[in-house]
């Protein structure tokens, strides 16, 4: 298996293609998209998780662009620059409310938002990367097991979002970029394989 190179996984439906890419905190070398959707909460700032991994690999130039049209409300969603070589745009879905709180239908909402805007900028694949950590408080602090849950449930909830939001986007590849978590998504990969939907579940706590 060499991660960097294909996906691990890949499941299809009538209107849309899921992939599966793991490859520790580095953007797999062979997975190109249009644009990259990432959680922030209504301040738009990318300071953790995932959304700090993107910001740097635009050279920060999406935070200085997401500052001048911040606060945004939850549930909606920002598209700016992407980062060269890798995508052309960054999509900032708002998937918490003012105080970090979240919910299925808030993540649904938000990214159903980002891949409209993304759409209308002729946008064909996303990179939508695990937000396992951004979901988690205190990340340092938690053990494998609470961080397991967390990507249990984390799978369903992204899964869901991607299904709610078929037809806009035609291709979405999953980044996992904490090794641990592929398995929680190669199993709700097959249910909507199987079903056309992943299981119902709620929200975790979010970070602080």
């Amino acid at each position: 298996m060499f991660p960097f190179i294909k996906p691990v996984e890949t499941v299809k439906t009538a209107d849309l293609t899921v992939e599966l890419w793991v490859a520790e905190r580095k953007f797999p070398h062979f997975m190109r998209s249009d644009a990259i959707i990432v959680p922030v909460a209504p301040d738009l700032k990318m300071v953790f998780g995932v959304a700090k991994i993107a910001r740097d690999y635009g050279a920060d130039l999406i935070q200085y662009e997401a500052n001048a049209v911040a606060p945004l409300p939850p549930g909606e969603a920002f598209v700016g620059t992407g980062a060269r070589y890798r995508f052309k745009f960054t999509a900032l879905a708002v998937i918490f409310d003012q105080v970090k709180r979240t919910s299925p239908q808030l993540i649904g909402q938000a990214v159903r938002r980002a891949m409209q805007l993304l759409q209308e900028r002729g946008v064909r694949s996303v990179v939508f990367p695990d937000m396992t950590e951004n979901l988690l408080t205190h990340p340092s602090w938690i053990t494998p097991e609470q961080r397991k849950a967390t990507a249990d449930i984390t799978a369903q909830l992204m899964l869901s979002a991607i299904a709610a939001s078929r037809g806009d986007i035609k291709t979405v590849r999953i980044w996992v970029w904490q090794p641990a978590n592929a398995d929680a998504f190669r199993r709700e990969m097959k249910r909507l394989e199987r079903s056309g939907s992943p299981r119902e579940t709620q929200a975790p706590s979010p970070a602080t």
